[in-house]
């Protein structure tokens, strides 16, 4: 079966949903402690008291990484919103332990965990992803520093596994989720509050607003 497959990566929470041609939508959902949640905390955790073959620190995305950070009383390294630092120059790499990550890496660790747990209850994914974006990253003073953020978010979908991706304006999604509901057209101003950024967009939406080029 066909399925289209969406991705908002946030600054504090992601989440992945998927639709069917015949427009069934599913969001994907995660285990935190014993509760099914439908958003995956935008972080990462790097135990010091687990190891693997190698002596590196096992790494923790999203709900597991807080699960695990409270187990282990902070003993580890917690990395939060690696969303925030896109379009920066200021942040290129960093270094846990003997291993240097730079910044897609980290983003790409939990865009795998993201896929793999979306797998689980979907099946594949495939390769075409819509990517949410927000209009203007944090940080973002110049063009360059636009597109620095895209080619990093670019190259962390990739090492996800995504090979098609396209960027939708957060907002601009969040109006789509609306209009569907819609019987007739309407001027509506949409608010995306973000952990990171928050967005406005106004925009026609509706049935007739749809069929313009």
């Amino acid at each position: 079966m066909t399925l289209y497959v969406g991705i908002d990566f946030g600054t504090t929470n992601s989440t992945v949903a998927v639709a069917t041609p015949d427009r069934k939508v599913q969001v994907a959902q995660y285990s935190f402690l014993g509760q099914s949640i439908d958003t995956f905390r935008s972080v990462l955790y790097f135990s010091m008291l687990q190891r693997d073959g190698s002596g590196q620190p096992l790494v923790f995305t999203g709900p597991q990484a807080l699960e695990t950070y409270l187990e282990e009383e902070g003993e580890g390294r917690l990395l939060l919103s690696p969303k925030n630092s896109l379009a920066s120059k200021l942040f290129e790499s960093t270094r846990v332990h003997r291993e240097t990550f730079r910044l897609e890496d980290l983003i790409a660790l939990i865009l795998k965990d993201l896929r793999k747990k979306a797998e689980e209850q979907f099946g594949s994914l495939g390769v075409k992803v819509v990517a949410g974006r927000p209009v203007e990253f944090m940080h973002m003073h110049s063009e360059e520093n636009e597109q620095l953020a895209i080619q990093r978010l670019t190259a962390a979908f990739r090492k996800a596994g995504f090979e098609e991706i396209e960027f939708e304006f957060e907002p601009v999604a969040a109006a789509y989720s609306y209009e569907h509901r819609l019987e007739r057209d309407e001027l509506v101003l949409i608010a995306d509050f973000g952990g990171g950024t928050t967005d406005f967009c106004l925009i026609e939406v509706g049935p007739n607003a749809r069929k313009r080029p």
